[in-house]
């Protein structure tokens, strides 16, 4: 990073940015399920992120 240029360096905080906002969509989504979804549909979401977390 040092040797960005201004506007290099502006994107690439701006895509952090856009990182952060979608990490923390994606945890307000989880937290919406958990709190006012059913059991079952809890079981679903978390059986999907763990086998996405295996396949990386």
């Amino acid at each position: 990073m040092l040797g960005y240029t201004l506007g290099q360096f502006r994107g690439f905080l701006a895509a952090c940015e856009r990182s952060d906002a979608a990490r923390d969509a994606r945890l307000l989504s989880l937290l919406a399920i958990g709190t006012r979804g059913e059991a079952r549909n809890l079981d679903q979401a978390l059986d999907r992120l763990a086998d996405r977390a295996q396949s990386r």
